[in-house]
């Protein structure tokens, strides 16, 4: 069966969870849908069915415990599960249908019903630890959709790229003791979470599949290149993943009002090409983006509709805002000490 078309979950429920006055709001999901409506792209994906996750699925990254105690929180009208992460009474049903649409679209993609993907998904998920929430994230959709991955057939390795402002500490925590899973961040640092180090490489077994790429604020599309022309690629091929996952925040665009760093759109579609030719190259194409920060409105709706044309194999993209006007510092030491580190 020859897959033609790129796979979308979407689902109402993921609209339920919702703070209007909290920065990781329904509106963010509400607008990305309407600008796929308007760019006519919707009628050019293929929509997958979201379903909920059993709490087995949930708990292939997350204690039982963990999980029982969130349905019962959520159930009982919620609140805040930590001071950043709220939740309501339709939360953790949300969040166990975003586990559950991000395995099925992870099978999809390897099976060949789809080609590609994007899991457009709410609450986000690479903050959440094993045994709680944080950061706006209830379940690692993304880590948990890896682990699925590898009980597929024909999938041995995958690799994780999340380029989110923030360290994706919930999925490296995750599976940081898979030498089958290939982990790389990049992200503003020192900054939220704190994690993210130069020196988190991963231990034992798996030491060297965690790759941290942390950025001083105001690194930009030219400090973005230089790290995926010289470390972010290189590192995919020599690992030769089966298939890519992608951790998509637009939050390190230089308008997003909770980060520094100085990416462009035309920079966010720059390394989205990049990955979809790695994926290519590595693993049939196969390569599925997960939607995670992103706080702008704007820049959110154009980096997602950007993002899905590059999918589809559509080459004109969209780029209103431009570029930033700030000088970007010299990263040059950076990326040689983690040649050094990582031996590339």
């Amino acid at each position: 069966m020859k897959a033609s078309r790129t796979g979308i979950v979407f689902d109402e429920i993921f609209l339920k969870h919702d703070q209007p006055s909290h920065p990781e709001n329904a509106k963010r999901l509400e607008s990305i849908i309407s600008a796929l409506k308007e760019k006519r792209l919707l009628e050019k994906v293929k929509p997958l069915k979201s379903r909920l996750a059993e709490v087995d699925e949930i708990t292939i990254c997350h204690t039982k415990e963990y999980v029982e105690y969130a349905k019962e929180f959520c159930e009982k009208g919620g609140g805040y599960f930590d001071p950043d992460t709220y939740s309501n009474k339709n939360s953790f049903l949300t969040a166990a249908t975003a586990v559950g649409s991000s395995i099925d679209l992870t099978k999809a993609a390897i099976s060949g019903e789809v080609k590609n993907g994007f899991a457009l998904l709410r609450p986000p998920g690479h903050h959440a630890l094993a045994n709680r929430s944080m950061g706006f994230c209830l379940f690692g959709n993304i880590a948990i959709a890896a682990n699925v991955a590898l009980t597929q057939p024909g999938i041995k390795r995958v690799a994780i790229v999340d380029f989110d402002v923030h360290h994706g500490n919930g999925t490296q925590a995750l599976i940081a003791d898979d030498p089958n899973i290939l982990f790389i961040s990049t992200h503003q640092f020192p900054f939220y979470p704190g994690t993210g180090s130069i020196r988190e490489i991963g231990t034992g077994d798996a030491e060297g599949t965690i790759i941290n790429i942390p950025l001083q604020s105001g690194v930009g599309d030219s400090g973005f290149k230089s790290v995926f022309e010289e470390i972010v690629i290189p590192s995919l091929q020599r690992f030769h993943p089966d298939l890519i996952l992608v951790s998509a925040g637009y939050d390190a665009h230089w308008e997003d009002p909770l980060a520094n760093l100085s990416l462009s759109l035309s920079g966010f579609d720059w390394i989205t090409t990049q990955l979809i030719s790695s994926a290519q190259q590595l693993c049939a194409g196969k390569i599925i983006f997960f939607l995670e920060g992103g706080y702008n409105l704007d820049v959110l709706d154009f980096g997602v509709t950007n993002a899905i044309r590059r999918l589809l194999e559509i080459s004109n993209i969209e780029d209103p805002i431009g570029e930033s006007s700030q000088t970007e510092p010299e990263i040059t030491r950076l990326i040689n000490e983690l040649k050094k580190i990582h031996s590339l």
